[in-house]
């Protein structure tokens, strides 16, 4: 819909009315719920079947529309003194056309799941789906068996799927798979073959490979969102993994009998030639400190592939290194520890070497696991000596910024801008507390994740606060929401989340094993403050508002007073 008349708001020209949800006078949809969006001049009062909308300072509205299936018909009017606007909408919702079988005599597709080239062993299942037509004998690769699935399962006729056991015997190379579709009342035959290609690694030797790189992920499977797939953990470089399987862009990893992973192919060198299998005895341990940071050091062989989690009440570190089998007959402790109160280990198979290592106070203030050599090193920072605002260091992240921008309101604000100024004004508010401040960025410049992470651990910072905005598809969702990666760094975040909570912000919730970049370092306690929903009305104002701006520096630095006082108290 074009603008119809226009006003003086906050300063600049603004439409009487402007609807962009619905986007024409008369639209089709296929799904719901939609929305009434748009700016009108908060002057007068907008009203939609006779029902009022608020309209915020700003001039953004929203509403859910109400849809029923076919034409849905829609009077506006924005009513500013004696005069009205009106306007008529038409939205037919037609709900998506059900899957319709497969016409003819043929194959409409066929698919290995889940997905893209593979690289599978024996003892591997091949998996496949065949869509085509109903009621038909169905095979694949060597004859195997296709069965047609129940239509309430699938939604529609003609759903067939399959699996295969690879054997030893297999001896597919970079090849597609065959189908074949018979009809047996006329004889006749249709066949298609697979656009992805499969490999069977049947050489005989393992297959190795080295991270290429520090920081390498390793993922649990083969799931993703918009953050990436659920991670392990990471890995040093140079670590040897075996490789099993290959889907995509992702290699599989075999860490014990009971455990494997996946990483990255571009995280990984093949080791050309035959390699054995990942494997080290374990020697003699040194716990030292050098006062700034406590060390276990654990030597090894070769440099293998481990995870790490940490453990409450008591507060542990726990780490098991793959392929390490325990030849460890002393473990020397020297005095002066500051983080450590004990370590210890257990084999709890013959292929994963458990470490343990006791934390002397409840709260975790960070860690690092990598190589010295081929020495294990697990790295442990202390708690601060004082736990008090005056003294501290505290990255504060800018979320965004140049090239990109971010999630954007109604108003045309994009968020990068909003991140900037809330952060700044974070900052002066540490530094009045008498805290140092590392940031990101200062202006509005592109800072890739790869660069913050590095700079907050070469700064070696006390914690990380990262300021964004939300954003939904839902203009009606909004709130503050904090966000934490490791369970031992919750309580920053709730924290945060309690003061925030008392500007009168709707509570979206506190977020655990959230997969983003700046929560994912165990380094040191972090927190990601999604501030409010660029996407509501009601948040969009408040945060182009100054004023709360100062509001949440506020709000952040007592959340983060009040985890100290409490972690003083324990």
């Amino acid at each position: 819909m074009d603008s119809i008349g226009l006003s003086a708001a906050h300063g600049q020209q603004q439409p009487r009315l402007k609807v962009t949800s619905p986007m024409k006078d008369s639209s089709v949809v296929a799904d719901t719920p939609a929305y009434f969006r748009g700016i009108a001049d908060p002057s007068g009062a907008l009203f939609l079947n006779g029902v009022e909308v608020p309209v915020y300072n700003t001039g953004v509205f929203a509403a859910p529309l109400p849809l029923q299936e076919g034409a849905n018909e829609f009077q506006v009017w924005h009513v500013s003194g004696a005069d009205t606007l009106r306007k008529r909408m038409v939205v037919v919702f037609e709900k998506p056309a059900p899957l319709q079988p497969t016409a003819g005599f043929s194959i409409e597709y066929v698919r290995i799941l889940p997905g893209g080239d593979c690289w599978l062993q024996p003892g591997d299942p091949l998996q496949v789906e065949m869509k085509a037509t109903p009621g038909m004998e169905a095979t694949f690769y060597k004859g195997i068996p296709l069965f047609e699935v129940d239509t309430t399962a699938v939604g529609v006729a003609g759903i067939y799927r399959g699996e295969y056991i690879v054997n030893p015997s297999d001896s597919l190379a970079d090849s597609s798979v065959s189908f074949y579709l018979r009809d047996k009342s006329n004889q006749k035959t249709v066949t298609a073959a697979s656009t992805q290609r499969i490999t069977v690694l049947n050489q005989p030797h393992v297959l190795t490979g080295l991270t290429t790189s520090g920081h390498a992920p390793l993922y649990y499977g083969l799931g993703s969102d918009r953050l990436g797939g659920a991670k392990m953990g990471f890995l040093d470089s140079l670590v040897k993994l075996e490789i099993t399987g290959r889907t995509n862009d992702m290699y599989r990893v075999r860490l014990s009998e009971q455990a494997q992973a996946y990483i990255p192919v571009d995280n990984v060198r093949l080791q050309q030639g035959a390699y054995f299998r990942p494997y080290s005895l374990t020697g003699s341990w040194s716990v030292t400190s050098d006062s700034t940071f406590d060390f276990v050091r654990i030597g090894l062989d070769e440099r293998l592939p481990y995870t790490h989690v940490v453990q409450q009440h008591p507060t542990r570190i726990v780490v098991d290194i793959y392929g390490a089998v325990s030849n460890s007959n002393w473990i020397t402790q020297k005095e002066g520890l500051v983080a450590i109160e004990n370590v210890w280990y257990e084999q709890i198979n013959k292929e994963v070497f458990r470490v343990f290592i006791e934390l002397k106070d409840k709260q975790l203030w960070g860690y690092q696991v990598g190589y010295e050599g081929n020495r294990l090193v697990i790295r442990v920072k202390p708690q601060p000596s004082t736990l008090d605002l005056q003294g501290f260091t505290i990255a504060v992240d800018a979320g965004h910024g140049g090239s990109n921008r971010g999630a954007s309101g109604m108003t045309g604000v994009v968020e990068k801008d909003l991140n900037l100024a809330m952060a700044l004004k974070l900052k002066a508010a540490f530094e009045r507390a008498g805290s140092a401040v590392i940031m990101t960025r200062t202006r509005d410049q592109s800072v890739n994740n790869s660069y913050r992470l590095r700079r907050f651990r070469e700064s070696d910072a006390d914690l990380l606060i990262s300021i964004h905005c939300n954003s939904s598809r839902n203009p009606m969702v909004q709130g503050v929401s904090t966000y934490y990666r490791h369970h031992a760094y919750r309580p920053l975040s709730q924290y945060i989340l309690t003061e925030m909570r008392k500007l009168g912000l709707a509570d979206f919730g506190n977020v655990g094993g959230f997969n983003f970049t700046l929560n994912a370092p165990t380094e040191l306690p972090t927190a990601l403050v999604e501030v409010g929903f660029l996407s509501n009305p009601a948040d969009e104002e408040r945060l182009l508002d100054p004023q709360f701006h100062d509001e949440v520096a506020g709000s952040i630095v007592d959340g983060v007073s009040r985890f100290l006082s409490e972690v003083s108290s324990r």
